[in-house]
C-alpha cells in the first residue's frame, strides 16, 4: 500500500512531541478520490470515449485511457460512468484489479470475467444462460489452485484431482468460452452494449496486467462489448516488457497493446492557466461548497465558448469567487514547477502540505499572512536545499540573509548584490516574486520550526511516475538506455535531479549496485549542483554494498570523492580486495592534491 505523506507527518510530530490538538478542527484537506464533478474541463474527452463505446461500427472496442501520474485517469472514469449510466441498453462494469492484484494470473483472469458475467446476471434470462459459463471458470480455477499445490507438493494430487473432476458432461477448460459468451451476449433482449471500465492498471503487477489484458481480448471481447482501460501507456508496456514471455522486448509491448487497443485518447496535459483555475475552484469549493459548485458550471460554460480566463467575470448571481482564493491560486500556479501543476494529484498534495503547515503554525502563535506562508512552503517544495539553507540560520542573522538574497534577485546581474552562498541559483525567479519576506523576516521564525520538521518527507517524497519509470532505466542493463535516461532526468529542476540521485542510491541494496551507482555518476558529472548529493547518499545508502568495480565511479563523480573512499575504508567488515583498490584510488586522490 503506498505510503500516506499527511498520516506519516502527523506521526511524526507527535514523535515530535507537537501538540496537534487543536489543529486538527481547523485544518482543510482535499482526498484523492476519483469525483464526478469535472474541474478539470474532461467533458469534451469524455463524450469522445461514450461516443466511441457507443458506435455500432466499432464492436467490440478498447479504448486506453491515459494520462501521467495523478492527471486524473479515475476522475475521467467516473464522469464516463455517469453519462454511459443514462444510456438505456447500456450495462457499465466497473473493475479495479488492483484491489486482487496479488492472486495468480490465472486466478485474476478469471475473477475479472466472473465480474464481468455477474454484473450481466441481474436479467434472469442471461443469469440463467450464463450459470455453465460461470461454472467452467470455477473448473478452470479449481484446476489452476491444483496445479500450484502440486508445484508446491503439499497435497494428494491424484485424490485432489478425483474429488474435483466433474461429469463428462461438464466443460472443464475455458475452450470454447469466447464463442459461448458472444452468442450469450448476443442473444440477451435489450442489451446494447456491456462497458467494462478498468481502473488503476498500471498499479498492478507486470503479470496481473497481462492477465486482466488477456481477460478482455481473449475471452470478453466480442460484439456489444467495449472496454476503457485507465492506465499510464508507459507503466503498460513497462509491465508487458516484464512478463514472463516478453524476453524484455519493447516491440513485443508495442505489439501486445496495437493488438488489444484500438483507440488510444490521452486526457489533457494541464497547462499553468488551467492549474491556476483548477485551484481557485478547489479553494471555493472549501470555502463554501455551493459556491464551488456554481463556478464549476460556470467554468465549464466559458470553455465550450473558448472564453478566457474560465474563471472571469461576469460570474453567476451569489457565486463570486473569493479575491483571496484567486490571488493565492495564482501564486500557487505560478509557484510550482512544471511536473506538479500539469498533474490534479501533485496539486491537490501540495495544496494539503501546505495546509496542515499552515494549520500547526497558526495554532502555535504564527502571525503570518497566507501568501507569506504560501512562498515559504513554494522555497520548501521546490528548492529545497535553499530552504535548507534559510532554516540554517540563526534567527538574528536571518534578516539580513533574506535582504541579501532578494537584493541578487531585483539586480540587474550586472555589479549587482551577490547571492548568498548557499542558496541556488534557479531561485532568484522566487526570491523576487511576491511577497517580500525582508519585512516580515521577524516573524517566520514559527512557521521555519513547523515547517522544518517535514522537510526531509517533502524532499524526497511526490516523484511523479514518469521520473519513477526513468529510475528503472536508470538501472537497465541497456547502455543506451540508461544514457538516455540520464539525459532526461537532466532535463527537469534541480529538486527533481536531487532527489532522483538520491533515490537512486536508496535502491542500490535492492538492485544491481554497480548500476545505480554509474548511472547516479552519470548525473553527477552532468550537473555541478549533484556531486555533492551524490557523496551524501553513497555514504548514507550504498557504502555496505559497494564492490570493486564501483570505486572508479565514486572517484569519476566529481566533488569530495576522498571523504566517501574514506569512510568505505573505515567500515567494519570490508572485504580485502575492496580495501585493497579504495586505498590505492585515496593515494591517488592524495598525491593529485598535495596532501
Amino acid at each position: 500500500m503506498p505510503v500516506d505523506p499527511i498520516a506519516t507527518m502527523w506521526v511524526r510530530l507527535r514523535d515530535e512531541g507537537l501538540d496537534v490538538s487543536g489543529v486538527v478542527s481547523n485544518i482543510k484537506l482535499w482526498d484523492d478520490n476519483p469525483t464526478v464533478i469535472d474541474m478539470l474541463g474532461f467533458e469534451p474527452v469524455v463524450d469522445t470515449v461514450v461516443a466511441a463505446v457507443c458506435s455500432p461500427t466499432l464492436d467490440p472496442v478498447t479504448v486506453a485511457l491515459q494520462s501521467s501520474w495523478g492527471g486524473g485517469k479515475s476522475t475521467a472514469l467516473k464522469l464516463i460512468e455517469a453519462k454511459l449510466g443514462a444510456i438505456p441498453g447500456v450495462v457499465v462494469v466497473t473493475c479495479d484489479p488492483w484491489e486482487y492484484d496479488d492472486l495468480p494470473k490465472s486466478e485474476i483472469r478469471n475473477l475479472v470475467i466472473s465480474q464481468v458475467l455477474e454484473e450481466l446476471s441481474t436479467d434472469q434470462s442471461f443469469k440463467d444462460r450464463a450459470t455453465g459459463l460461470l461454472k467452467r471458470i470455477g473448473w478452470a480455477k479449481v484446476g489452476a489452485t491444483i496445479a500450484n499445490m502440486a508445484l508446491a507438493r503439499e497435497v494428494d494430487v491424484d485424490k485432489l484431482v478425483d474429488v474435483f473432476t466433474p461429469g463428462s458432461a461438464q466443460p472443464t477448460s475455458m475452450a470454447g468460452f469466447r464463442s459461448q459468451f458472444a452468442d450469450l451476449v448476443a442473444e440477451t433482449p435489450d442489451l446494447e452494449k456491456v462497458v467494462v471500465l478498468i481502473d488503476d492498471l498500471d498499479r498492478c503487477s507486470p503479470d496481473s496486467v497481462v492477465a486482466i489484458l488477456e481477460a478482455v481480448k481473449v475471452f470478453l471481447a466480442v460484439p456489444k462489448m467495449a472496454f476503457v482501460v485507465a492506465a499510464e501507456e508507459a507503466l503498460i508496456r513497462f509491465a508487458i516488457e516484464r512478463s514472463a514471455n516478453s524476453g524484455a522486448r519493447s516491440t513485443y509491448s508495442d505489439r501486445y497493446l496495437e493488438k488489444i487497443v484500438q483507440i488510444p485518447v490521452r486526457l489533457p496535459t494541464l497547462s499553468r492557466d488551467d492549474a491556476e483555475t483548477y485551484i481557485a475552484l478547489l479553494l471555493a469549493s472549501h470555502r463554501d461548497p455551493d459556491v464551488g459548485t456554481e463556478l464549476v458550471a460556470h467554468v465549464a460554460g466559458r470553455r465550450v465558448d473558448a472564453r478566457k480566463p474560465y474563471l472571469g467575470a461576469p460570474f453567476p448571481p451569489g457565486a463570486d469567487p473569493h479575491q483571496d482564493d484567486l490571488l493565492l491560486a495564482a501564486q500557487v500556479a505560478a509557484g510550482l514547477s512544471h511536473d506538479k501543476w500539469s498533474s490534479p494529484r501533485a496539486i491537490k498534495r501540495f495544496l494539503n502540505a501546505w495546509g496542515v503547515r499552515v494549520s500547526i503554525a497558526q495554532a502555535r502563535g504564527a502571525e503570518l499572512d497566507l501568501d507569506v506562508m504560501l512562498k515559504l512552503y513554494i522555497l520548501e517544495d521546490r528548492f529545497p536545499k535553499s530552504f535548507e539553507a534559510l532554516v540554517s540560520q540563526i534567527p538574528e542573522e536571518r534578516g539580513a540573509f533574506i535582504d541579501q538574497w532578494e537584493k541578487w534577485a531585483n539586480s540587474d546581474g550586472e555589479g549587482g548584490s551577490g547571492k548568498p552562498e548557499q542558496v541556488d541559483d534557479s531561485t532568484r525567479e522566487w526570491a523576487a516574486s511576491a511577497p517580500s519576506l525582508s519585512v516580515v523576516s521577524g516573524k517566520i521564525d514559527t512557521y521555519l520550526t513547523v515547517a522544518a520538521t517535514f522537510t526531509s518527507f517533502s524532499a524526497a517524497e511526490g516523484l511523479s511516475s514518469e521520473i519513477l519509470a526513468l529510475l528503472d532505466d536508470l538501472i537497465s542493463e541497456s547502455d543506451p538506455i540508461r544514457r538516455q535516461a540520464v539525459t532526461d532526468i537532466l532535463e527537469f529542476d534541480v529538486s527533481i535531479r536531487e532527489a532522483a540521485v538520491t533515490r537512486l542510491l536508496e535502491r542500490s541494496g535492492a538492485v544491481s549496485t554497480a548500476l545505480a551507482i554509474e548511472s547516479a555518476k552519470d548525473l553527477a558529472k552532468s550537473d555541478p549542483s549533484l556531486p555533492a548529493v551524490f557523496h551524501d547518499a553513497v555514504r548514507v545508502h550504498a557504502l555496505p554494498y559497494i564492490e570493486p568495480e564501483s570505486v572508479p565511479d565514486i572517484v569519476d563523480a566529481g566533488g569530495d570523492a576522498l571523504v566517501t573512499l574514506e569512510a568505505l575504508r573505515d567500515r567494519a567488515g570490508v572485504p580485502p580486495v575492496l580495501k585493497s583498490v579504495v586505498e590505492d584510488e585515496i593515494a591517488s586522490l592524495r598525491n593529485q592534491q598535495g596532501r
